[in-house]
């Protein structure tokens, strides 16, 4: 039986680790309700005209006696006040918990507030997350097949710890119990130090003198590497003060070690490299292989193709049949180029482009298409033809694709990715089980465009639509990096005499045959 069917759910901040629990909580049925507080109403509300949620409040003190279940969402220095509130207006029998990434101040605050740690509360850190924040970069799988801690006190309420645990476990998660000492230590190790690095190296370059060809020559590995510096600085500022001596320990272990390297290298010594580089390539090939390699690779199915051939359009409706994660990959470049014109960046400038993606939070909606820039729905601006022909010229250079490629990938998230684009195929998934390439003529593609546009209220010569559209397929076919064309294993599929309806059924029944699902 589901311990938290009558229950009813608050969540106090409904960011992007709040709104998910929201989102999961929703989908799979598992509460009788959901409820939501935090200090913006926007989000709060748009979470319940979407459905996500039954109920919100920006008072905590109104809302706090409704609940069964808290859960606290907000970065770790905000927490204490939160407490202190509920302390005052939760029923005796709540069961509290958080999902802060340090756990001794959680626990400290706590003991400030109830003057002990209540039996009830149960300290929690789900392993997940993103550099993208607020409720608009929730989702509601982010926690299945992800670690879940548990800091329980010793005779704590095991009716409690039960319940918490049937939270994270119905929302895929997988949950450990751990001290709250050593939660801290190895997230210091794990987590908090490579934070630490990324934004310090990106600092680091920035200032230095020739930071032009610097990042000018950057390519996909420090754009991996650098990709959490995108996260939310007040939250890692939280995290860092919070966390201050298990991360300086694991700081000061990581600066000898540096310096080991650093001496080594001044002193030409090749073989103490070597060995160094063997040992780490060793340890990490050990923690790939015990920890991914025994799991099935996430389905990616990818749908290419040129403008026009109904992909964006066949993706968003496959993706949503199958309850899948969408990726736009044309709309990367053209949020790009569309960013780029509006700070005055040339689209040839690849330092420029490369110093403005680290900038771009963006998300799919699998269940309309939608693209979300920053917060902000801009999938209107992004069917533009002028941004299609921004997204061309950004997409020739190397340093960009490269520096995309991992930001794709991060995409692949189970239960599976439906990728639109015109390389998923080729060079972004080139292992994906299912490729689909759709074309059609010319002519019909630049039909489709005009109803598009005109339909929008948007004046368009067809004519024009028409010679752009072929301009446009001889440049993407004929460049050096990445060219249009179809995978060698993929499936070739001509929308021209097609309805919607009917290239959806024959990709769904791909995808079916191959085995990728078993209910469509």
């Amino acid at each position: 039986m589901n311990p938290l069917a009558d229950k009813s759910v608050l969540i106090i901040g409904l960011g992007l680790i709040g709104g998910s629990v929201a989102r999961g909580l929703r989908e799979r049925g598992l509460c009788r309700r959901i409820l939501a507080c935090g200090r913006d109403s926007v989000p709060l509300e748009r979470a319940r005209s979407e459905g996500v949620i039954d109920a919100w409040s920006t008072d905590l003190s109104r809302i706090a006696p409704e609940a069964d279940l808290v859960l606290i969402a907000v970065p770790t220095l905000s927490m204490r006040p939160l407490l202190q509130i509920l302390r005052a207006h939760c029923t005796p029998g709540c069961v509290i918990t958080d999902a802060a990434s340090v756990k001794g101040s959680v626990v400290a605050d706590v003991r400030a507030v109830y003057g002990e740690l209540p039996a009830r509360f149960v300290p929690g850190h789900p392993i997940a997350g993103s550099e993208r924040s607020g409720y608009d970069a929730s989702v509601a799988d982010l926690y299945c097949q992800r670690k879940v801690i548990l800091t329980p006190a010793q005779g704590g309420d095991e009716a409690a710890l039960a319940l918490v645990c049937a939270l994270w476990q119905g929302l895929g998660a997988e949950v450990s119990l751990m001290s709250v000492e050593d939660h801290d230590a190895v997230l210091a190790a794990t987590s908090h130090l490579p934070h630490l690095l990324a934004f310090s190296l990106v600092n680091t370059l920035s200032a230095q003198t020739r930071v032009d060809d610097i990042f000018r020559y950057a390519a996909g590995g420090f754009a991996g590497f650098t990709r959490i510096a995108g996260s939310d600085p007040v939250m890692w500022r939280d995290i860092f003060l919070a966390n201050a001596e298990a991360t300086v320990a694991m700081l000061d272990a990581y600066t000898a070690e540096l310096a080991q390297m650093r001496q080594a290298v001044q002193r030409g010594d090749g073989e103490c490299l070597e060995q160094a580089f063997r040992q780490a390539q060793s340890a990490r090939n050990r923690f790939i292989e015990q920890h991914y390699s025994r799991k099935a690779p996430v389905p990616v199915l990818t749908i290419d193709g040129p403008g026009g051939s109904g992909k964006g359009t066949i993706s968003a409706r496959v993706a949503q049949a199958l309850g899948w994660h969408y990726l736009d990959s044309g709309a990367l470049y053209r949020l790009l180029g569309l960013a780029a014109q509006a700070a005055g960046v040339s689209t040839g400038d690849a330092e420029g482009l490369l110093t403005l993606l680290l900038t771009l939070d963006i998300r799919f909606s699998s269940s309309d298409g939608s693209v979300w820039l920053n917060g902000e729905e801009v999938s209107d601006e992004l069917r533009q033809e002028s941004a299609g022909a921004l997204a061309s010229e950004v997409a020739v250079i190397p340093q960009v694709r490269e520096a995309l490629l991992a930001r794709q990938h991060d995409f692949r998230q189970a239960p599976g990715l439906v990728a639109d684009g015109r390389d998923m195929g080729t060079v972004v998934f080139p292992d994906a089980p299912v490729k689909v390439y759709l074309t059609a003529t010319p002519e019909e593609r630049a039909k489709r465009r005009y109803k598009q546009l005109i339909a929008k209220g948007i004046d368009v010569n067809l004519s024009a639509l028409f010679l752009d559209i072929r301009a446009r397929d001889e440049r993407d076919s004929n460049r050096a990096v990445s060219p249009l064309k179809p995978a060698e294993d993929a499936i070739v599929v001509d929308t021209t005499e097609l309805s919607i309806d009917q290239v959806v059924d024959k990709v769904l029944e791909m995808v079916r045959e191959a085995g990728l699902t078993q209910e469509i």
